[in-house]
């Protein structure tokens, strides 16, 4: 009877050691896919937006050229404006939109189909899908602000370019304060920085109402 009672003893504490392995293995698993997930979820552009966003763009191209823009965007709808904040142009729904006298008026450039919004959002989700070498580092500083660091590589859905990005991510909301995209098409590096901002109260323009 001692020998049954200590070998199930023995039993329990094998089955207890190695249910706590599991669960040690299971954090890092589980932590890794929130981790591809929200990653995956940026190369999207899907992260809910509870407030409207302004943006800071600086794209520096092959031979040190550079371009600055400013984006507001609520999600669906987004305006590009210069350096200066003069509106240049507006994505609404499914409209493209140019303005020639700094948004007084819009002009309707194009209308795009059901079939190319829905093709455009599948390609999306497939370069997200396929995207590689996620990684995730927590509590980094960002101007005194503590933030998640992401690091993935992709390829554009629509032309194969190969691309690096980075963001930089506050853990409670999702938000990113700052994004980092390296393109490499033909050996001519592009390289977009971009810092955001919430921006309560403001939207971007509606030229049919």
């Amino acid at each position: 009877m001692g020998f049954e009672s200590g070998a199930i003893n023995a039993s329990t504490k094998g089955f207890a050691a190695a249910a706590m392995l599991a669960a040690v293995g299971a954090a890092p698993a589980q932590a890794a896919a929130e981790c591809a997930d929200a990653v995956r979820a940026l190369i999207q552009g899907s992260p809910s937006i509870e407030v409207p966003v302004k943006s800071r763009s600086i794209t520096t191209m092959a031979g040190g050229l550079k371009m600055v823009n400013l984006g507001l965007t609520e999600g669906k709808n987004h305006l590009t404006m210069d350096e200066n904040g003069v509106p240049v142009s507006l994505f609404r729904e499914d409209k493209f939109y140019t303005t020639a006298d700094k948004g007084e008026t819009w002009t309707l450039v194009q209308t795009y189909s059901p079939e190319v919004m829905a093709q455009t959002r599948e390609g999306l989700a497939s370069q997200a899908e396929n995207a590689t070498n996620i990684t995730c580092n927590y509590g980094v500083d960002l101007d005194g602000r503590s933030v998640n660091h992401f690091t993935v590589d992709y390829a554009i859905y629509n032309t194969g370019t190969p691309v690096h990005s980075e963001y930089w991510v506050d853990p409670e909301t999702g938000f990113a304060w700052k994004a980092r995209t390296v393109t490499d098409p033909g050996g001519n590096e592009i390289i977009i920085e971009q810092v955001s901002e919430p921006a309560p109260g403001e939207s971007p323009p509606d030229p049919d109402n």
